[in-house]
């Protein structure tokens, strides 16, 4: 564990200049108002790197394994996937992260050096010179168990290091910039009840993660699909019981916290009751979202039994539907639709062959016939078309 100095052992903690008063207002009426506007946390920003003389200023929420929110006035293009890949919110990597200090404490350019005195990170250092902003000056605006918020102002070598004066601008709008958080918490939470609502009028199977991954909804029908053998919620994160499953679950929706589209939804949990699918995907959001509602929907798709059981008419009615729709759509008889129904859905030709009581043989015929009709050589690729025309008609 690494010691940093106290704070109040450098001058300067308590004795901050104040800027004037009409320059403070404006400053803070700027944080106040960033809720309420499409580009008014850019703006508040702005207002602070310029009060303060700094190039950069950043606010951030950062949990265990995911960074919610980092908001940072101006940043290049590559700046978010660089520093996913320095996976900068570890203390051994990031002197900013191990220099914190409490809530409404400042820690700055001396507290910096004694972290990197002990360790440094090479990449980590590299990076902050890159960007211009290997010095500056932060505050813990809160902390809870697996989440706390910051603010800083970043700066370089050719801006020096930060006064006291503007430190002293930073302690004091902090506060205002706390308030602002909670009043944005508000508005995105209310919006999020009306999404709660419309998962469960639909009767949709839907588990809802906020920016740091946690689980914030579980629709009902969701909630009756989880168990030891599809997903469990553990600490509030979700898990799969298998370890290859639950790593790739993992990376999907870290792909989608990021923004990134995950790609095909193909990720399949087989149980004693058939096949379910897992698909997570990105929601819609703004660039000033705070990320503690939802920021990813994960999807559970329960699908065709390997066998059927005692929901056989149901099941036989859900193929028979797809086929038909297939059918239209690829120019193919029913019977052939239902084969590339299952097929899409991830059924083996072996498991096709149990749940239509056909040999594997008359599978294999039958696709070379689908195949003929579209123009396809592959399995993948009439895999790809016919989830395409399913997931079009919302089947």
């Amino acid at each position: 564990m690494r010691t940093i100095p106290d704070p109040d052992t450098f001058a300067g903690v308590g004795q901050a200049k104040s800027i004037d008063s009409e320059s403070l207002a404006r400053l803070r009426s700027a944080i106040e108002q960033a809720p309420f506007h499409p580009e008014g946390w850019r703006s508040a920003l702005h207002s602070l790197a310029e009060a303060t003389g700094s190039p950069r200023t950043q606010i951030l929420a950062l949990g265990q394994r995911h960074m919610a929110f980092n908001w940072v006035n101006t940043t290049p293009d590559d700046f978010e996937s660089i520093i996913r890949e320095i996976d900068t919110y570890r203390p051994d990597a990031n002197y900013r992260i191990a220099a914190m200090g409490k809530p409404m404490e400042l820690t700055w350019e001396p507290h910096y050096d004694a972290v990197r005195a002990v360790h440094t990170d090479e990449r980590y250092l590299e990076m902050a010179r890159r960007y211009d902003f290997e010095l500056g000056a932060q505050m813990v605006l809160s902390q809870k168990p697996g989440l706390f918020f910051g603010v800083a102002i970043m700066r370089s070598e050719r801006e020096g290091r930060t006064s006291e004066h503007e430190r002293g601008i930073l302690a004091q709008v902090a506060p205002t910039i706390l308030s602002a958080i909670r009043t944005q918490e508000s508005i995105e939470h209310a919006g999020a009840k009306l999404l709660h609502g419309s998962l469960e009028a639909m009767d949709t199977a839907a588990i809802l993660l906020d920016g740091l991954g946690k689980t914030t909804f579980v629709s009902p029908a969701a909630q009756r699909l989880l168990g030891p053998e599809t997903l469990q919620i553990s600490g509030g994160a979700l898990h799969a019981q298998r370890p290859e499953f639950d790593r790739q679950l993992g990376r999907r929706i870290g792909q989608a916290l990021a923004g990134e589209d995950p790609g095909p939804a193909d990720l399949w949990i087989r149980t004693g009751k058939g096949l379910m699918l897992v698909d997570a995907r990105p929601l819609p959001h703004g660039d000033w979202h705070l990320g503690l509602s939802a920021r990813v929907i994960v999807s559970l798709r329960p699908l065709l039994p390997s066998r059927m059981g005692s929901d056989h008419a149901e099941n036989a009615k859900k193929v028979a539907r797809m086929g038909r729709q297939l059918g239209q759509a690829m120019g193919l008889t029913d019977t052939e639709g239902e084969v590339a129904a299952l097929l899409a859905q991830g059924l083996s030709r072996k498991d096709i062959a149990a749940l239509r009581q056909v040999s594997p043989q008359t599978v294999n015929s039958q696709l070379r016939t689908i195949f003929l009709k579209c123009e396809v050589n592959r399995e993948g690729e009439l895999v790809a078309i016919a989830r395409s025309i399913l997931d079009a008609i919302g089947s």
